[in-house]
């Protein structure tokens, strides 16, 4: 079997004292482009470079003699980035610094410009003039530029300054005395939010869909699979075309589905299977990513094997905890990352199954373990024929993203009536977002991951250690926190005990600076500590001293929180956009008020729901109609 150059562990890749070009591999300092040595598997497929020889104004380019003096201190300025973060102090991956040398690309252009040829010749004003420069450029999507992309660009300036005295021609002035690259962007909240979630009712369906291509089509897609290897192979000999070939392949499935009528959806040709093996990809991606939260890099480097139980010896000694074993390349300098542990919900376990099916001849002609091998041209089907070890690599982010978006095409995601883009960060982002909901019943995974902390090695590992998914979950509950305060600051009408002595209370906001006033009130109640609990029909309030559903100092009980119980709790807020839920109750008591024959004791719980949602949607209409008669 032939041995793969990636499985051998490889140490952190450290400078030398003596070479400055440490970092590259297979170029040298001077020449106009630098490649990266790798530092992870994927970055062994896709090696990432920089071209110093970009175009200038009037036709010059930044490697003519003119310009080496400023050239050599932008190199400088690269490979003391790739050395160390101002952030964590460690070495930045070499895609992280692609991004810093672009930003530092478009200053240079800028500078150019501006008859700039030295950093030293900057100052405040001309840090303006390039963010006014910067917010004029034609963006290929949308009109301007987000604030997240102009911080990035800013935050260069922070690395020309604190970096200056190791630099040739470093920035002399501070570019954000008393404040930061942040603020200086117009991020005033201090809320970073560059990447979106997917909707509720884009993730719902999604993750339903996924789960179902995983848990029922894989099967027989996989034994279509098999039969299409099975079937090419027969034909490998013959003078036919690779057309003829696939018509014979493609009769052999018909066959075999004949044989079995009572499958749903059977893969009758081989374009549909290409189709369907493109999708259980993109299925086992999102069932992954949104049910138990890795990013992208950390799923692809997956391995066979990688499901594992564990036992901590404890209360739950009998019960052991499945987890997904790989590792967490971000802020990691080492080549194969740090090892983590994830807590699977059983679908999970079964993506992994699935993979490693789908990977096990690449696997065996690769010696390689990767989960994720693909060809390198061909999809679908197409790849197991024929395929040769060095065709074959991990595949790229880039790669899944197609697939997620044609997914997405495929189920009809919408949103707002307009087609939803799928990007693979918002699997993570919405699994945080799930996990700031508080609530457990969503997804089985986050009752994995929350709820079982007496399983001390699984828990701990994956809760504290995985500091950044826990910020992304802190920020995701501080937003939702300040935008239902906005939303119940605006509503014409409240319902809930709470919701009452809210709309008694709030203060009125008017005129030009209404949504300014409004975001600054709420940000001030969440300081405040009045964080809410979000749920499908209404906003908790939550103090613990008036709990209906008996929660603690920590927050709600989630064994007792329903609507029924929140309902007569005095933390318990209805605003319209919860109208349609306890229409919805109302619809639902009233046809089962209709049933014959409905025991006493249920009628007389049935009325009195009916009866709550009545006196709920009663309190908003008549908060609309009193909002209305003051305009």
């Amino acid at each position: 079997m032939q041995t793969s150059r990636l499985q051998v562990s490889r140490p952190a890749i450290e400078p030398a004292p003596d070479d400055r070009a440490w970092f590259l591999k297979d170029s040298r300092w001077e020449d106009p482009v630098w490649r990266f040595a790798p530092t992870n598997a994927l970055e062994e497929e896709l090696p990432v470079s920089l071209a110093w020889d970009f175009a200038l104004q009037e036709g010059r380019r930044f490697t003519d003699a003119r310009y080496a003096p400023l050239r050599q201190t932008c190199k400088q300025l690269v490979a003391l980035i790739r050395c160390r973060s101002l952030c964590t102090g460690l070495p930045l991956r070499p895609r992280s610094v692609l991004n810093y040398f672009f930003s530092l690309r478009f200053l240079v252009r800028w500078m150019d410009q501006e008859g700039l040829s030295r950093f030293a010749e900057l100052d405040a004003t001309a840090l303006l003039q390039f963010q006014h420069w910067l917010a004029e450029l034609p963006m290929a999507r949308g009109p301007l530029r987000s604030a997240s992309t102009v911080q990035r660009h800013l935050y260069l300036f922070t690395y020309l300054h604190r970096f200056r005295m190791e630099l040739d021609d470093g920035l002399e002035f501070d570019p954000f005395p008393g404040s930061n690259h942040r603020q200086a962007a117009g991020d005033r909240e201090g809320l970073r939010r560059p990447w979106p979630s997917t909707p509720d009712g884009v993730a719902v369906p999604l993750v339903q869909a996924a789960v179902d291509i995983v848990t029922r089509d894989a099967g027989r897609i996989l034994q279509a699979m098999e039969t299409y290897r099975q079937a090419m192979t027969a034909t490998a000999g013959c003078s036919q075309s690779g057309y003829a070939h696939t018509d014979r392949a493609t009769r052999r499935l018909k066959r075999a589905n004949s044989a079995l009528p009572e499958v749903e959806r059977p893969v009758a040709s081989v374009a549909e299977l290409v189709l369907r093996i493109d999708m259980l990809y993109a299925a086992c991606f999102v069932v992954l990513s949104y049910l138990v939260g890795p990013r992208v890099s950390e799923i692809l480097h997956l391995k066979a094997g990688c499901v594992q139980e564990r036992h901590d010896g404890g209360i739950c000694a009998d019960s052991p905890v499945t987890v997904i074993v790989g590792s967490i390349f971000k802020r990691q300098p080492g080549y194969d990352g740090r090892p983590h542990e994830w807590v699977a919900p059983p679908v999970a376990v079964q993506a992994i199954a699935v993979l490693e099916a789908l990977s096990a001849e690449h696997r065996t002609v690769s010696g390689r373990h990767e989960l994720w091998l693909r060809r390198r041209r061909g999809n679908g089907a197409t790849e197991w024929f024929h395929a040769r070890a060095d065709q074959l690599e991990i595949a790229s982010p880039s790669r899944v993203a197609t697939q997620l978006q044609r997914f997405g095409a495929r189920l009809g995601l919408t949103h707002e009536d307009r087609p939803w883009r799928l990007t693979t960060h918002q699997g993570r982002k919405t699994f945080a977002r799930f996990a700031a909901l508080r609530d457990r019943t969503c997804l089985f995974a986050l009752s994995q991951h929350l709820g079982h902390r007496e399983r001390a090695e699984t828990d701990h590992g994956y809760v504290g250690s995985d500091y950044r998914l826990n910020q992304e979950i802190d920020a995701e509950i501080l937003q939702q926190s300040m935008a239902a305060w906005e939303h119940m600051l605006a509503a014409p009408g409240l319902g809930g005990r709470a919701g009452i002595e809210i709309v008694a209370k709030r203060p009125r906001f008017r005129g030009s600076r209404l949504k300014q006033d409004l975001k600054s009130y709420a940000r001030l109640l969440v300081d405040a500590g009045l964080v809410l609990g979000v749920c499908d029909w209404g906003f908790c309030v939550y103090r613990e001293e008036h709990s209906a559903c008996l929660g603690n100092a920590a927050g709600p009980n989630p064994a007792r929180r329903e609507p029924s119980t929140c309902a007569r709790c005095r933390s318990f807020v209805v605003s319209p956009q919860h109208r349609t839920y306890w229409l919805e109750q109302a619809r639902r008591c009233e046809s089962l008020l209709n049933q014959p024959a409905l025991p006493r004791q249920t009628l007389r719980i049935v009325r009195e729901r009916l009866n709550e949602a009545h006196a709920l949607l009663r309190t908003l209409d008549a908060g609309s109609a009193e909002e209305n008669s003051h305009a």
